[in-house]
C-alpha cells in the first residue's frame, strides 16, 4: 500500500519510524585525580547523555559496585560520588585512597571513565619557617620558605612580606622574562633579592603559604633576615693582598 508524502512527512515527525536510539555519551567525565580534605570532603560529578536515558553506575577498578557508607561516602540518584566531610579517626582507606570509575549504561550499550584516583588527605596542623641567609652586599640573597614534608604537596607559597608591610606576591612562570625588579617570588616559593644593600640587611622576612585543598592561609612561625657579611670590593682586595 502507498501512503501519500504528506502523511509520510507527518508520520515521521510524530516518531512513527524514527529509531533515536543512542548509546551513552559522558556530558562530564571525572577528571583522573581528586584530592580533598577531611575538613572540606569532595563531590565527583558524572554525567552522560543518550538514549534511552544512561544509568550512571560507578565501580572499583576490580569491577565491582561501588555503594554506600554512612557518612563517608554516597553515591547520588545524579550520578554525582559524595565524600562528606569526615573526622581524623574515621578515616578508611578502603574508601579515601581508592581508584573510581563511572560506568554509563543503557540498552544501546555502555562506556566507562578513566580511572579516578581519590585521595583524602588528613587535616594536620604545620608550621612554614623562614631562616636567616648569608649574603655579600651586592650579591642576590635567597630566602627560602621551609614547609614540612607531610603538606608539601598541598601548601605553596603565595607572598613574603617584609617588617614594613611590603608584600612581594608570587610571579608566574610566563610573567618571569618581563619582570624586573628588585624583590622577586619564584615560582618555587623562594623569594629572590638583587643587588643587596645595607637597607635589606634592616629588615625581616615573612611568606605566606596557602593550602591549596582547605584555601587555608597562614604567615610562617619565624621571620629571616639578611646578613650582610661583606662587599665585593672588600673581597678584591682581600685577593690582591694575598698574591704579595
Amino acid at each position: 500500500m502507498w501512503l501519500p508524502i504528506s502523511l509520510l512527512l507527518l508520520l515521521t515527525a510524530t516518531g512513527w519510524c524514527d529509531d533515536t536510539t543512542v548509546g551513552p555519551m559522558f556530558i562530564k567525565e571525572p577528571p583522573n585525580r581528586v584530592d580533598f580534605s577531611n575538613t572540606t570532603g569532595a563531590v565527583i560529578e558524572c554525567t552522560a547523555r543518550g538514549n534511552p536515558t544512561p544509568e550512571i553506575i560507578w565501580i572499583r577498578s576490580d569491577g565491582t559496585a561501588v555503594g554506600d557508607v554512612p557518612g563517608l561516602r554516597q553515591v547520588l540518584a545524579n550520578g554525582n560520588l559524595v565524600f562528606p566531610p569526615f573526622r581524623a579517626e574515621d578515616y578508611r582507606q578502603e574508601v579515601h585512597a581508592q581508584v573510581y570509575i563511572c560506568l554509563a549504561k543503557n540498552s544501546v550499550g555502555s562506556i566507562h571513565s578513566r580511572d579516578v584516583n581519590v585521595r583524602a588527605v588528613v587535616d594536620q596542623v604545620y608550621e612554614a619557617r623562614v631562616i636567616d641567609e648569608f649574603v655579600l652586599k651586592g650579591n642576590a640573597a635567597i630566602l627560602k620558605c621551609l614547609i614540612p614534608s607531610f603538606v608539601a604537596d598541598f601548601v605553596q607559597v603565595i607572598e613574603w612580606i617584609n617588617s614594613d608591610g611590603v608584600s612581594y606576591p608570587l610571579v608566574m612562570s610566563s610573567d618571569l622574562k618581563n619582570y624586573d625588579g628588585k624583590y622577586l617570588v619564584l615560582p618555587s616559593g623562594e623569594l629572590h633579592i638583587k643587588d643587596v644593600g645595607p637597607e635589606d640587611g634592616h629588615k625581616s622576612y615573612q611568606c605566606r603559604t596557602k593550602h591549596r585543598l582547605t584555601g587555608e592561609t597562614r604567615l610562617s612561625a619565624t621571620k629571616g633576615r639578611l646578613v650582610i657579611t661583606g662587599g665585593i670590593n672588600l673581597w678584591m682586595e682581600l685577593l690582591k693582598s694575598n698574591q704579595y
